[in-house]
């Protein structure tokens, strides 16, 4: 990939990233009722606080996050945008990282089922707020990356030598 191509990638993945991340966190910030479990929850015991000015930064820090982790998804591009069912692909990737594979002891995460006496309620309504950010972020990321190379359904179902992946739309 020329690096003006990496370089669209790498935004489309990091703004994306950051707006799926806010708008998750907004909605479950409702549902969990985020201000109540801080304050009360033995599983927050260990965060800032709600209001903590550092907090502020989170959507900054998140599009630095976001261009990792699009970096660590680059060497795969061809496997997950080119073939059928990319989306899921990305999905399981980032989920099963995010959740199976994390070395974090949080919520939802199988570390923290073994390594925490977080109650397993706890950790179930953890799972939801992850799998959806992943869900979306996984539909949208492939749905834009196909629209901005132009790659349609038929293109690409067997080879991903027919395809351009250096028509980049910027």
């Amino acid at each position: 990939m020329k690096k003006k191509t990496l370089r669209g990638y790498l935004i489309r993945f990091s703004i994306l990233h950051v707006v799926v991340y806010i708008l998750i966190a907004f909605l479950f910030r409702n549902y969990l009722s985020y201000d109540k479990q801080f304050t009360s929850s033995v599983v927050y015991n260990n965060f800032r606080s709600y209001n903590s000015i550092i907090l502020s930064f989170a959507p900054l820090l998140q599009l630095l996050r976001g261009l990792f982790i699009g970096l660590l998804v680059y060497p795969i591009y061809e496997c997950i945008i080119l073939r059928k069912n990319g989306w899921f692909k990305l999905f399981i990737l980032l989920w099963g990282l995010s959740l199976i594979g994390s070395v974090a002891a949080t919520p939802g995460s199988i570390e923290g089922f073994i390594y925490t006496d977080i109650p397993l309620v706890e950790h179930l309504f953890a799972i939801p707020e992850v799998t959806l950010q992943t869900f979306i972020f996984s539909v949208i990321f492939v749905y834009w990356e196909k629209k901005s190379k132009n790659i349609s359904k038929n293109k690409g179902k067997n080879r991903s030598e027919d395809i351009d992946i250096t028509n980049d739309k910027e």
